[in-house]
């Protein structure tokens, strides 16, 4: 996220561009200076990219506004050079709801399209000619078709001077048609692999539908890969290469939740850990840090109260500046998660991944304080399963 300038909130969810959004201006730039574009045709190239980003931004909402639907946050939605990330807290599990949040963002673009249609008739029905140039342009851009551009060479001769700005709706109906089809293939992290992947769940379970779909989708990815390098096409190389290695960390996610979804924090929780309190030096923690396994550490007051909880950066931090003596509430975080000791491990795991706080405390329904679960016992525990 520090990579990233925030540019607005809309609908509550903060909108940020990433960086490397400048290299886009800097190739536009550095490609005007080589064709000696007129200032029309820059402006051209620079609406048409706002115009794009705004139809990538309208798709990610189309997710983040159905997972709304259904309970589920969206934390923010980041605008890169090779499309939109909406980043949304997890994603649901039945597969209903999954298929409709998937097909929430390509039914967004296919919207856009068809109001491009109706407002591309009005505004091209002045004339048969001028109808016709906006048919070719997008069915010779759809084709991929090299060469001489025919529509313009027919529209040069026709004698008619359209203006620059009409030129955007050709461009922008072949952008949402290849945005509907790129998303919807079988793959993941595309649309169309979540939405296939819930289809297979209504009937077989979200376990085995994953892996299906894992597997589809890296087939379909090595062959991105393969293809990309034989016609020097090495943009689709990279992206089936993302795509095979986003397809297999898919099924190792849900593979993972599935096991953890058949334990309890009870099953996991260390009853015997480290107290601090407060007043304590940094010199103690360092120390414990140093000699045992434990990380993390919960802090008290003199009543046993929680206050919070001190991480492995903070006693690092405190090593590197040589705060030894300084007490720990000077390092302390707060506050600390908690979880009833009967919580599913799958919950568990997902808080200490959005906590990013490495120990949650654990108690039981009257809100005893009972153990504690660290990322270092959930790492323990997976090589055991596995094994």
């Amino acid at each position: 996220m520090n990579a990233s300038i925030k540019i607005f909130t809309w609908f509550k969810v903060p909108v940020y561009l990433h960086w490397s959004f400048s290299l886009i201006l800097i190739f536009l730039g550095w490609q005007s200076n080589q064709h000696g574009l007129s200032v029309s045709d820059i402006f051209f190239q620079f609406f048409a990219l706002i115009a794009l980003f705004a139809c990538v931004l309208l798709h990610e909402f189309g997710h983040s506004l159905m997972a709304r639907h259904y309970g589920v946050k969206t934390q923010d939605i980041i605008l890169t050079p090779i499309g939109g990330i909406a980043r949304l807290e997890k994603m649901p599990e039945l597969p209903k709801q999954e298929l409709l949040v998937a097909i929430a963002g390509p039914l967004v673009n296919v919207a856009i399209i068809l109001l491009l249609f109706i407002v591309s008739k009005f505004i091209f029905f002045s004339g048969e000619i001028e109808w016709w140039y906006f048919k070719e342009s997008v069915l010779d851009m759809l084709s991929f078709r090299s060469g001489t551009d025919e529509a313009d060479l027919v529209l040069q001769d026709s004698g008619i001077n359209m203006p620059t700005w009409m030129f955007l709706f050709p461009l922008l109906m072949v952008i949402n048609i290849t945005m509907v089809l790129f998303n919807m293939i079988p793959a993941f992290p595309m649309d169309g692999g979540r939405v296939f992947r819930s289809l297979l769940a209504m009937s077989i379970g979200r376990v085995k539908a994953t892996r299906i779909a894992s597997y589809l989708g890296q087939f379909l990815a090595a062959g991105f890969v393969i293809y990309g390098l034989y016609s020097q096409q090495y943009m689709l190389a990279f992206i089936g290469f993302f795509v095979f290695n986003t397809a297999r960390q898919e099924e190792s996610m849900v593979t993972t939740d599935d096991v953890l979804s058949k334990f309890q924090a009870k099953n996991l929780m260390r009853t015997q850990f480290t107290r601090l309190t407060g007043n304590d030096w940094m010199q103690t923690p360092i120390e414990l840090y140093t000699r045992t396994a434990e990380k993390h550490f919960l802090v008290f007051n003199f009543s046993e109260e929680l206050l919070g909880y001190l991480d492995e950066q903070s006693i690092l931090q405190a090593t590197k500046t040589r705060a030894l003596t300084t007490q720990v509430t000077e390092f302390i975080k707060s506050p600390v998660q908690v979880v009833n000791e009967n919580e599913s491990l799958k919950y568990v795991h997902h808080l200490l991944q959005q906590s990013k706080q490495g120990i949650l405390a654990v108690v039981d329904d009257a809100q005893k304080l009972l153990g504690v679960i660290d990322f270092e016992g959930f790492e323990k525990f997976m090589k055991i399963n596995q094994a």
